[in-house]
């Protein structure tokens, strides 16, 4: 017979992968554009890794049932994915903070120059 805790552990595994196939899905490969979508989604899946986390103390490593043993592997799955893909994001942020300093630096020279050229006529 099924238990309680394992139903509602099997629920949270659940749906905490699905959340993270959902980010995936739509993040994956994507430039970083600092949306409010992205922003959200982000602050979606740290809450879904603090609600599992509360129940990672070996409650969940503990449970003999099959189904929970199986999402909790691809949790584990999904969690080394979620590496590779937060370090894509961050290298993809820096590389447009950096195009967008140059092109702030590039805006600041035309304003100079726009200063300098009206004083000159």
């Amino acid at each position: 017979m099924e238990r309680i805790d394992d139903r509602l552990h099997l629920e949270l595994l659940r749906g905490a992968n699905a959340r993270f196939e959902r980010f995936f899905a739509r993040f994956s490969g994507a430039p970083v554009l600092g949306t409010d979508e992205e922003v959200e989604a982000l602050l979606q899946i740290e809450r879904t890794l603090e609600t599992v986390g509360d129940f990672l103390d070996g409650r969940l490593q503990q449970s003999q049932h099959s189904e929970v043993r199986q999402e909790l592997g691809r949790y584990r799955a999904n969690l080394l994915r979620l590496r590779q893909e937060l370090a894509i994001m961050q290298s993809s942020a820096a590389d447009s903070q950096t195009r967008l300093l140059a092109r702030q630096k590039h805006l600041h020279a035309a304003k100079a120059w726009c200063a300098v050229s009206r004083v000159t006529t």
